[in-house]
């Protein structure tokens, strides 16, 4: 299960550009208010820092996220 990176809750999102993972709490809101059928309601707080905007509909959904296991054999 994968973390957030400032509260180490459950972890919503996975920025596939910088690796961040975070929950919807600490995300970055582009668009506040009623729920008006948008896509992507938030952005990565780390790419936003850099003037990069990374939309959670281009993110990765953390809860359905395998991660790689490699297995080291000699």
């Amino acid at each position: 299960m994968e973390v957030c990176h400032k509260c180490n809750g459950v972890a919503d999102f996975i920025c596939p550009d910088c690796g961040t993972k975070m929950c919807r709490n600490h995300a970055e809101k582009r668009y506040i208010g009623p729920n008006r059928g948008f896509r992507s309601r938030y952005m990565c707080p780390s790419c936003w820092k850099k003037k990069h905007r990374v939309l959670n509909e281009n993110m990765v959904d953390a809860k359905t996220h395998k991660p790689k296991k490699y297995i080291f054999m000699k």
